[in-house]
Formats: structure tokens, sequence, C-alpha cells
């Protein structure tokens, strides 16, 4: 009753643009750009059939000092909110976002890491780690995201890696998987590196990525203090987030990770959950940038709405896969919302299934992915989900008898083979055997032969 309750609503919903440009956001992007070629469904099937969301007060405007700012729907990706975010910085610490991503993704718990030579020397902040001392990884984590400390990156990145010029790579096989376009890494903890750079709007993916994928990332950047174990140096275990304050004050603030060198200036990613809706908020080079991503915050969940696009096992289209018996019905995978603005009306929703570049081949068990369902809106993506086979697809009959003779005939080539081999090697015993008979018989009969004869047979 509720689904249905909610989609009744959906045309009073979307009553405003999904990207708010304030007067000082002169530059708004969003995740990826139209497909040519690829119809799209429309709904609902005009602008005029969507009526204004009656909403009380006025629209706001987020006070930003930063120029490298994103706000990011953590569900979708959608961007709401942007100031030149695809432009290329210097990150400071919150590299450590995707450095954490790949130690939980690639290490254990409980693994115990060894500190290498490198952790030696490595500028603050720094858990301080003495060559050859001994950590649990998951308490390595959290002195990475809350103290920040450089020498656990390094730490880690030898561990995983065995290099921080390997772990580099990882870094950017990463990033780019994620959906990154304007990134490279160099250096696990962010320290300065010319060639080590990234964006608003990348790092918002990034952030994304860790909060949607990986609930012990999640833990732990809410975390205000931690005691870690360790082998060495054990009177300097407990670690303080340095994102504390807003963690304290802000509603609904869940992470995530701070940032500073003197050339990339202070950075921070935030996030806050209300009402079951994330927001991550991303700020470059700003000297008040906890207070820019609460602004940002703010005014996302006070101008904004999250609205139902696509329902977890809707039909968004058909595939034909390669010796399937019919064609199957695709289905979204997950529930797929997008934000719209409180205030203003908004053209037409698109709705698009995209198939992946190479499909599974038949027989396809239920719920295997074969391609992306897009949310477009002025012809923009502006949200994705997995799209999924609703049912199995069986081989095509024909080709299922073809592999049952394929195998009976390899079957029969096979016992056949045997039996052959069998007769051919009986032959061959048997001909030797016959040989070795008839020449060793034949050997006496000479030799009788010869006593009878008189003649010497040496």
């Amino acid at each position: 009753m509720k689904a249905k309750a909610t989609a009744a609503l959906l045309p009073l919903l979307l009553a405003a643009p999904c990207i708010a440009q304030a007067p000082d956001a002169p530059t708004v992007t969003v995740p990826s750009e139209t497909v040519p070629g690829v119809p799209a469904a429309v709904v609902p099937s005009s602008p005029a059939d969507m009526p204004t969301l009656p909403q009380s007060g006025k629209p706001t405007t987020p006070q930003v000092r930063s120029k490298f700012s994103v706000l990011m729907d953590a569900e979708s990706g959608q961007i709401i909110w942007a100031r030149n975010p695809d432009v290329r910085r210097s990150i400071a610490s919150t590299t450590k976002i995707l450095t954490a991503i790949l130690l939980i993704e690639r290490g254990h718990d409980y693994d115990i890491v060894t500190a290498p030579p490198e952790v030696k020397g490595i500028p603050d902040s720094s858990l301080h780690l003495v060559p050859g001392e001994t950590i649990p990884l998951r308490d390595m984590l959290y002195a990475l995201l809350l103290r920040s400390a450089n020498d656990t990156a390094v730490a880690g990145a030898d561990y995983i890696a065995g290099s921080i010029p390997a772990f580099a790579d990882l870094m950017n096989q990463k990033a780019a998987e994620i959906g990154t376009k304007n990134s490279h890494f160099v250096t696990p903890n962010g320290l300065y590196d010319p060639n080590h750079y990234s964006t608003a709007a990348d790092m918002g993916l990034i952030a994304r990525y860790a909060v949607t994928h990986l609930p012990e990332f999640n833990e732990i950047v809410k975390t205000q203090t931690y005691t870690v174990a360790r082998s060495i140096n054990r009177r300097d275990a407990v670690v303080k987030n340095t994102a504390t304050t807003y963690l304290k004050r802000f509603p609904g603030a869940d992470g995530i990770k701070t940032g500073y060198i003197r050339q990339a200036g202070h950075c921070f990613v935030g996030s806050a959950t209300r009402k079951d809706w994330r927001l991550i908020a991303v700020v470059l080079n700003s000297g008040s940038c906890r207070e820019d991503a609460e602004s940002l915050l703010n005014y996302g969940f006070a101008n904004f709405v999250r609205v139902p696009a696509v329902y977890q096992g809707d039909v968004v289209g058909t595939a034909s896969v390669e010796s399937g018996s019919a064609p199957v019905n695709v289905i979204a995978a997950q529930n797929l919302s997008i934000v719209t603005s409180r205030f203003r009306a908004m053209p037409a929703i698109q709705k698009r299934f995209i198939p992946s570049a190479v499909l599974p081949p038949a027989p396809v068990a239920a719920g295997t992915k074969v391609g992306t369902v897009q949310v477009l809106i002025n012809g923009k993506v502006v949200a994705s989900e997995d799209a999924v086979t609703a049912s199995q697809v069986a081989l095509r009959p024909a080709l299922v008898w073809m592999r049952k003779g394929r195998a009976a005939g390899i079957t029969f080539t096979y016992w056949l083979g045997g039996l052959c081999g069998a007769v051919a090697l009986f032959a061959l015993a048997k001909g030797i055997y016959a040989r070795t008979f008839t020449k060793s018989h034949g050997g006496s009969r000479d030799r009788l032969a010869a006593e009878v004869r008189g003649v010497d047979n040496d």
C-alpha cells in the first residue's frame, strides 16, 4: 500500500529541477552524459502534467567560501549543487578515504600489519609507528581515518601491495572502477606530490562508494575516539577523530574525513543522514571547510526532496542473451530515487535500459546483471542502478539437443578409443609373445639338429 501511495504522488513530487544553481554556483555537473542513439521512455509524458509541489517557505542558498565544492546524493550519486566540481586540486588527507577502501576490501580485520622501514620520519600527523611494530589492520584503519595518521597509510600500502608505487597503481585502478574522471593518486596519505590530485566531484564519488559499499567504513568514520592495540609505544594508543566538532554539533552528522597540507588548504568531505536520506558535501581549499560543508548539507535537506523514480523489481526493458530460448524481462536490482527541488517546476523524467556491452550466454540464472537502468533529466543522467534478469534464461532447445548429442558423441568416442587401444595393446602383446616363443623354440630345434649332425653350434 505504501509503495502504491508513493507512486500515486510521484507526479506531484516531481515538481522542480534536480540540480540547483545558486547565484554563486556558476558550474554544475552531473555524473554522466546521455548515450546517443538509445531510446528513452519519458515519464510523465509532458512537463505540463507536473504541477508545482505546494511548499511553504522560500528557497535558500548555501553560504560557501570554497571555490571547489559539491553536494551529492549518497544513494544515486546525483550532484545537487556544485562549484568548479571538475577542477583538479591537491586533496590532502581526504586521499585516505580511497586508501581505506583498498585496505578494507583487500585485507582482513585482524590481519597483523608490520610497520616497514619507510614509516620512520614521516611528518605528522602520525601514530609514531616504529619500524617492525605490529598492529591489527582494523586498529590501523581507526588511526588512519580518525587521527589521519600518515605513517599508517604507508604501513597499509606496504601490507597490501609491497610498495607505495604498487599501491598507487591499485588506487588508480579502483578510482577508475568507481567512475572518477579527473583523478590521479601517487601517495596513500595525500602528502604533496604535483602528480597527486583529484576533484570535488571525484572525491564525492569515492566517498559515496565507501559509505554505500563498506559498513565497516561507516562504523569507523562516525566514531569520535578509539583505543588502538599496538605492540610498541602503547601509551600513544588513543586516537581522536579530527572531525569531532562536526560529529558532536551537526544534526545527523556521520563522517567522513578532514585533510590539510599547505598546498591543498583545508579540505573536508562530510556526510549527514536525516530521515534515512544521506547527503555528501565535499569542500576543498577553504578556511571554513566545516562551516561550508554544514551550509551545503543544510541547504540540501531544506530545499530538496528525494523522489522514487524506479522501484526494485520494476521491468525496465528486455534482453536477448546468446543462445537463449527467448528474450527475458530485465528489472531494476534496487530502488532508484532522484533528488528534486521543492520549489520549482521541472521538465520530464526519462528512464532507459542500457544493455551491457557483453551479455552472458545461456543458460543464465535469474538476477544476473545484464546492464543498467538510467534516469535522465534534461537529457542528463542523474542516477543509475544495476539491471538484472527477471527470470532464468534457458538454452535454446535445439542447442540443448546438440549439446547432449555432442556430449554423447564425446563419451562414445572416448569409450571406442579405449576399446581400440585395448585391442591394439592385446594384439601387440600377442605378437611379441609369438615372436619370443617362436625364437626360443626355433633355437632349441637348431641345437638339436646340430647335435644330430655332429656340427659345433657355437
